[in-house]
């Protein structure tokens, strides 16, 4: 049986006003056409902490919403679309699945106002619905999985311009453990310069005395000791010579900024450092 975000029937749970893709792509709150999968969690009613995720394979595929049609992978492509504008309550996101009570649990999935606009989506292979969390960003949920789908500038730029060098940084960021460790920051360093990957490895040579608090006590790369549920990575701009990325952190209940910056090196964008909220950089703190 496949779970909620994916059901064969005929009706909308949600009425609202029926209209064709092409038709919602230009209203006064249109629905960008392209979107990319951004990050797969496993969702808030499954029991304990499910450890199969197949749809993280989805993560960087992009889906396209055309007049009659979706693009996209697997079931997300599909014939015969048609969209309908919904508010959607705490009660009724993800097809009313969210464990009571559904506000907390809501909150718990970065989601900071109720109700939440968004659209459902009936095509040949079902019914979707897109719950629009904030005007760059759509959650969905399918086969208990929760997928963020994104249209930020960083999303949409080429896969090796700053911008989307840090798109896929951070890709891989959110979908492993964000604890700033050797093991964890494998899987980064191929984007980082050389000078900041051999300042990191300085920093975890260096002994930790027991006693004491860390100069890094948290996730750099996302600002925060308790993780966010989303990001944004906006365009790049020259300062100072280096290229900046600013990148914007969000849950429920905040928003931290974080500009990244970049460096070409060896013939790529490479992340040279990170400019924090408080006005430190990673270099300071790693040194």
């Amino acid at each position: 049986m496949k779970g909620p975000g994916f059901f064969r029937v005929a009706t909308f749970a949600a009425v609202a006003c029926l209209t064709s893709v092409a038709a919602i792509a230009g209203g006064p709150d249109a629905l960008p056409p392209e979107w990319r999968i951004t990050r797969v969690i496993s969702a808030p009613w499954v029991p304990g902490e499910s450890p199969r995720m197949p749809l993280q394979a989805w993560v960087g595929k992009v889906v396209i919403f055309k007049a009659g049609s979706v693009e996209g992978p697997g079931v997300l492509r599909c014939g015969h679309a048609v969209l309908e504008t919904a508010n959607f309550s705490a009660e009724s996101l993800f097809q009313g699945n969210l464990p009571a009570p559904a506000p907390q649990a809501a909150q718990a999935l970065g989601i900071p106002h109720l109700p939440v606009a968004g659209v459902s989506l009936s095509c040949d292979t079902g019914i979707f619905e897109f719950h629009r969390v904030d005007s760059e960003t759509l959650l969905l949920a399918l086969d208990n999985q929760v997928l963020t789908l994104s249209h930020s500038p960083g999303t949409l730029a080429s896969a090796d311009s700053p911008e989307g060098r840090v798109q896929r940084l951070l890709e891989a960021h959110f979908g492993g453990d964000m604890g700033f460790t050797p093991a964890n920051l494998k899987g980064q360093r191929r984007w980082f310069s050389r000078a900041l990957d051999e300042a990191v490895m300085r920093y975890f040579a260096r002994p930790a005395p027991a006693d004491e608090v860390p100069a890094i006590d948290g996730d750099p790369f996302t600002d925060s000791q308790e993780y966010p549920r989303r990001f944004s990575v906006g365009s790049a701009r020259m300062a100072d010579g280096k290229t900046g990325v600013p990148v914007r952190f969000s849950d429920a209940f905040r928003e931290r900024p974080v500009i990244y910056v970049m460096k070409r090196e060896g013939g790529a964008w490479q992340l040279y450092d990170l400019r924090l909220a408080s006005g430190e950089t990673l270099r300071d703190l790693l040194d």
